[in-house]
């Protein structure tokens, strides 16, 4: 019969490697041993201290030794560490990697194109040395499937995805247009991705799909020749929660086809549309109406005007009574249509964001009848442009006596360029005069300032 190890005899454990002296191995130390009194606390505490400082309290003691790299479980590798690394030797690089025992995911989207030839090799050290590894975030670029062969399988997410709607570069999007993005058939488990152009993610020349069953997705331009590519991409994922599709066009046969297509996707929970009209002709109320009826299960949408100062795009906001689940509705330099009684169908918001809308105390006079859930406005705008194209950007005292009889609101967030027609005063009489306002935040040329009860 085996016999039980007790914690006494892990510590002492040795082995006879044929020599006379036998020397101690590294102590094991049992769950219940004595000497790992104190560990999860020391865990718990140095899980806050950052990866440089963590290098320095490893000498402390040996618990420091044990306990200070057990919390690592994600790590993004940046310009600065990439840096650092190169001054390293290969063996000693290896010995500092096996350090992070638990490591699960590695982040290297914001590595420059500086570094970028060395992010395969710094990877290749962090896969053979941790073998918890199971996820890794990157960028696609020139000879990816030469030199990220094997790390391909591990790929989940490429590219970063924006948070704020703005057109962004193909850097930026995670494939560079000199890559081979054939490689993409490699990452089989891939769920995010941010891409260009949607060609990416076909082959060159048999036009076979390169991704199935994505979960976010992020396009930054969707042309009037990409309606054949779109049917497919949207036939093999299905699966997709989160979308952002910006699209430039100058047919409405474009804007129907496009609505058709992403109306097929009954999982979509979060869409960001951008718009890039060329005519005063063409209309997005048809194509929100149509996604609405069919995307059931749609909470959070985005509409974002990326037109010419030319032509503004009117929108009436009727079709948002088809969309029965939404409740995070953002706007960007939308013209609404203040005559139709915007938010009349948006009786289920709880967030709103409003982001250089034109007459905006116009927008919001209804709002505390039609928006009677709405616990948070944001409201970006900049007194630097009154009367720019035509339309008038600001926030005065009438504004504010709209947004003070919102019954549910609990925060307010102006965001501003320029100066404020209101004071202080104003803003307290905001926060006293509505029932559930606890703060009220201003973001003032970067700066914040805080008002709450």
């Amino acid at each position: 019969m085996a016999q039980q190890m007790t914690p006494k005899m892990a510590s002492l454990e040795t082995t006879d490697d044929g020599n006379e002296d036998n020397r101690q191995q590294p102590k094991i130390y049992a769950k219940n041993s004595m000497d790992r009194f104190g560990d999860d606390l020391y865990g718990l505490i140095l899980s806050y201290l950052s990866l440089e400082d963590r290098f320095r309290c490893e000498c402390v003691s040996k618990q420091f030794q044990r306990t200070v790299f057990e919390s690592v479980v994600d790590i993004t590798l940046s310009d600065t560490f990439i840096n650092k690394i190169l001054k390293i030797k290969g063996q000693l690089l290896t010995r500092i990697v096996i350090k992070f025992t638990n490591i699960k995911t590695i982040d290297c989207r914001i590595i420059s194109e500086k570094y970028k030839k060395r992010v395969p090799e710094v990877l290749q050290i962090f896969r053979d040395n941790c073998r918890h590894l199971r996820e890794i975030y990157c960028n696609l670029r020139e000879n990816s499937s030469q030199t990220m062969s094997s790390l391909l399988p591990l790929i989940t997410r490429i590219g970063n995805l924006c948070k704020e709607f703005w057109i962004s570069g193909p850097i930026i999007n995670g494939i560079d247009p000199n890559s081979e993005s054939q490689s993409l058939i490699h990452c089989h488990r891939l769920s995010h991705l941010n891409i260009n152009s949607l060609s990416h993610v076909f082959h060159n020349t048999s036009g076979q799909i390169l991704v199935n069953n994505l979960t976010i997705f992020e396009l930054s331009h969707y042309r009037d020749k990409d309606k054949e590519l779109l049917s497919a991409f949207v036939a093999h994922n299905q699966s997709l929660k989160s979308l952002t599709f910006r699209t430039s066009t100058k047919s409405q046969e474009t804007l129907n086809e496009m609505s058709v297509q992403l109306s097929r996707l009954p999982q979509l929970r979060d869409l960001r549309l951008g718009f890039e009209l060329y005519s005063n002709e063409l209309s997005v109320n048809e194509t929100l109406l149509t996604i609405g009826l069919n995307c059931k299960q749609l909470q959070r949408l985005t509409l974002m005007s990326l037109s010419c100062s030319d032509y503004s795009m009117q929108l009436t906001l009727d079709s948002l009574g088809s969309y029965r689940r939404l409740k995070r509705l953002q706007l960007q330099y939308i013209n609404i249509d203040i005559n139709a009684d915007p938010f009349k169908h948006c009786q289920r918001l709880t967030h709103l964001e409003l982001i250089l809308t034109p007459k905006i105390a116009k927008v919001l006079e209804n709002c505390h009848q039609n928006c009677s859930r709405l616990q948070y406005l944001y409201i970006y705008y900049t007194e630097d442009m009154i009367e720019s194209n035509r339309h008038t950007y600001q926030i005065d005292t009438e504004c504010l006596s709209h947004i003070s009889r919102l019954p549910a609101l609990q925060m307010l967030v102006f965001q501003c360029y320029g100066s404020t027609r209101f004071n202080d005063n104003d803003l307290n009489a905001v926060l006293s005069s509505s029932p559930k306002l606890k703060t009220i935040e201003i973001r003032l040329n970067n700066r914040k300032k805080l008002f709450s009860k």
